[in-house]
């Protein structure tokens, strides 16, 4: 699989648990989107101009207001029309040159422009970016199909800088359920071995939505069928991807002349160089099928592809009896690859397929008989992290071939996903910014300072990487530090209590 998706990563890792569930609509500029502007709006997606810890997205949206324009902005069009029975807020990053900048987010139906239902909020800040939240709650039973953002509506624009607005992350979600808890134990239950240290992992134990700290998603047709002519569309409902009775389910379902399924990743959750990398899988049967277990390099935005480096240890074309590992690497400024077919020992069922990932090879294997190799010492591309991508995608230009006129669904089963560690390489646990933004948690001389000026810290438990709590303390005060001595992993779980709300974060121990 090809994947031209930029990532971002820092040091301090930040999970926050908030009260969303059931998300239907998620929508970033990494890949290529299908805004429009009207009115004298001019919409396109640039590299962010303004990348900083608020938002470390490498991609967003710019919206520019036409001279002499009062009523310019752009629009999205959603394939199926929103559910705001299940959901029920809209939240929005956005970045203005001018102080008190207004946002008309209105929501209608394309075919009639009569129904719509519209909040208007004015930004707090300005030169810098802040995440707007808009209530649907009230909202009148109807079908809304199109996204439509108005800055400043009624303002006549210059088409200057006070008039060049910025989008980004846009979420329809519920507000009022939490999320289903991650398992305690990070890694799962799975064993260690005399060769290997388990470091993370996902056993899919819990039923239902996926782990929010272990996964994300790739949503939408990407660009052109991402990068393939792919004929699928990636969502994250729960009908193409959802955990039941210990195996994750990665569905590919028909609908009408359309295509839906999904693809889920590790991107700014995890990423990892050298070790050992587990799947216990079952690939669907159906022609027209392509499902993958993959990885890709985390330098894929400075680099592009394929100089990032690829690896593929799942990949199934037309004959369902076999797997493919393949790497994929620049080389003299061109594309170069490596690969191998295998037969899988039981293609109907469920297989353990691996990767074997040292400084000087990759070596793949299904059910621990070997199936290709690999010398990467003089490659540069894979001495780099990468992250894991698990997708099921079908058609396609690659050589999964022409889909079943008769399919209507399959699945892509996982029942484990593993990855452990020997003396070589390191991985890396990390994400965008999900800490509230009035918490602050810096490194100083002796550990980790946390801040929290609007609220003081109440209670903060500490656990190892492997979920057992190993301190507990009541600072009742505004600041609190963790020191490098109360740390007892190099990455540790942070619990944090302030008022009548609970964040969880993880930290590296400072050096």
């Amino acid at each position: 699989m090809k994947l031209f998706k930029p990532l971002s990563f820092f040091c301090l890792i930040l999970f926050f648990c908030s009260y969303a569930h059931a998300q239907n609509l998620e929508l970033n500029f990494e890949t290529s989107t299908n805004w429009f502007g009207f009115d004298g709006g001019s919409f396109s997606t640039i590299t962010n101009p303004h990348q900083n810890t608020l938002n470390y997205s490498n991609k967003v949206g710019r919206l520019v207001k036409g001279a002499g324009k009062s009523w310019a902005g752009a629009f999205y069009d959603v394939e199926e029309p929103m559910d705001f029975i299940t959901n029920n807020t809209f939240s929005l990053k956005v970045y203005a040159h001018k102080n008190n900048a207004k946002l008309l987010f209105k929501v209608e139906n394309k075919a009639n422009a009569s129904i719509n239902y519209s909040i208007e909020k004015t930004l707090t800040k300005s030169n810098e970016w802040e995440t707007l939240v808009f209530d649907f709650s009230q909202i009148p039973s109807n079908a809304y199909d199109r996204i439509t953002l108005i800055f400043d509506n009624g303002v006549v624009g210059s088409g200057g800088l006070n008039f060049t607005y910025y989008v980004d992350d846009l979420t329809l979600y519920r507000v009022g359920d939490p999320l289903p808890e991650c398992p305690s134990n990070y890694t799962g239950n799975a064993p260690s071995t005399s060769q290997y240290e388990l470091v993370w992992a996902d056993e899919f134990d819990q039923d239902g939505i996926l782990c929010h700290k272990n996964w994300t998603y790739d949503l939408g047709t990407g660009s052109q069928g991402w990068g393939n002519f792919e004929a699928q569309s990636y969502t994250n409902s729960e009908e193409n991807v959802y955990v039941e009775n210990g195996i994750l389910n990665i569905v590919a379902i028909k609908k009408g002349n359309a295509y839906t399924s999904a693809r889920i990743k590790t991107q700014q959750l995890f990423s990892l160089q050298y070790g050992k990398l587990e799947i216990r899988a079952k690939l669907p049967t159906t022609a027209g099928t392509w499902p993958a277990v993959w990885l890709l390099g985390t330098n894929n935005p400075e680099v592009g592809w394929p100089a990032s480096g690829e690896v593929d240890v799942i990949e199934q074309f037309q004959d369902k009896s076999v797997n493919i590992s393949t790497a994929h690497w620049q080389h003299d400024g061109s594309h170069a690859s490596y690969g191998l077919e295998a037969n899988i020992p039981n293609p109907t069922g469920f297989n353990t397929y691996s990767l074997e990932w040292t400084p000087n090879s990759l070596v793949t294997k299904i059910n621990g008989t070997w199936s290709w190799e690999m010398t990467i010492t003089n490659i540069a591309a894979f001495h780099n992290d990468f992250f894991i991508i698990i997708n099921l995608a079908l058609g396609g230009n690659k050589g999964a071939g022409t889909i079943d006129p008769t399919f209507s669904q399959d699945a892509l089963e996982i029942d484990y996903i593993r990855v452990y560690k020997n003396n070589q390489g390191s991985f890396t646990l990390s994400h965008k910014d999900f800490l509230p933004k009035q918490i602050t948690v810096v490194p100083n001389q002796t550990g980790w300072l946390i801040s929290n000026p609007n609220n003081p810290i109440k209670r903060i438990n500490l656990y190892n990487l492997y979920g057992q709590l190993v301190g507990a303390y009541k600072p009742n005060t505004d600041n609190y530090t963790i020191e490098n001595e109360q740390l007892t992993n190099d990455i540790n779980f942070i619990e944090l209590f302030y008022g009548q709300q609970r964040t969880v974060f993880k930290l590296y121990k400072s050096n």
